[in-house]
């Protein structure tokens, strides 16, 4: 297992992750604003079969991951320094659906996911405010919520009061969060939200088990990306 995060997380959360994978630490210069340029969800995307990169994504760790037959390509718009063009990967994919900003969403990720269900969202941040488990779509943004709702899909809103980003008011929870198979990864203690009793009650039934990474507050840092090396193929 390859697992990509942001390098400023805590290090005690960084050396847990590392029980469970080699984790490739994430860092950018000069590409965008300081609060998201080692966010690994700002630069690639997880499709199904393959790993959209943007074509500015930080060439040595993209040399790592190709290194281990990781099967990458290269999306068309270069991440850029302020929004909406700075989240032109930050999409949600999984084996159902794409969830972004039309919009704003690479051509590259449209194409790989043309036989998904296409799911337009205001917030263009999309990957950073949603994460699935078991079915169930964890968001801190009400527009992801509404949407998703009348669809309709299980839907559990999380406030990000309590998240850490630096640089910002607030993070937001998909940013703290990773799944791996029934894993889902947090950056932080989940159990400080106020939400926590019914969130754990809901993934408890989908048989979801919740790894904290480290005793403190939740940090946003652009999701974990957790990648499949036993193949030649990201694993969602």
């Amino acid at each position: 297992m390859l697992i990509i995060a942001d390098a400023r997380l805590p290090e005690e959360a960084l050396k847990n992750l590392s029980l469970h994978g080699e984790v490739v630490r994430f860092a950018s210069r000069n590409i965008t604003y300081a609060s998201i340029s080692g966010h690994p969800d700002i630069f690639f995307c997880k499709t199904p079969g393959q790993l959209i990169a943007a074509p500015n994504a930080p060439s040595e760790i993209c040399r790592r991951l190709k290194q281990r037959n990781i099967t990458m390509v290269s999306g068309n718009k270069p991440v850029a320094a302020q929004y909406p063009n700075s989240a032109s990967y930050n999409a949600f994919v999984n084996r159902d659906c794409l969830i972004h900003n039309l919009n704003y969403t690479d051509k590259t990720i449209i194409d790989a996911c043309k036989d998904l269900a296409a799911i337009h969202v205001k917030q263009a941040y999309t990957r950073c405010n949603l994460v699935e488990a078991g079915g169930l779509y964890i968001t801190s943004d009400k527009g992801i919520e509404k949407v998703l709702k009348g669809l309709p899909l299980d839907v559990f809103y999380v406030d990000p009061g309590r998240i850490l980003l630096t640089g910002e008011n607030h993070g937001f929870f998909g940013g703290c969060a990773g799944l791996a198979d029934n894993r889902l990864f947090v950056t932080g203690r989940i159990k400080s939200l106020p939400e926590w009793g019914e969130l754990q009650k809901e993934l408890t039934r989908r048989q979801i088990n919740v790894v904290e990474l480290y005793d403190g507050p939740l940090v946003d840092g652009g999701s974990i990306l957790f990648l499949q090396t036993s193949d030649s193929s990201p694993k969602l």
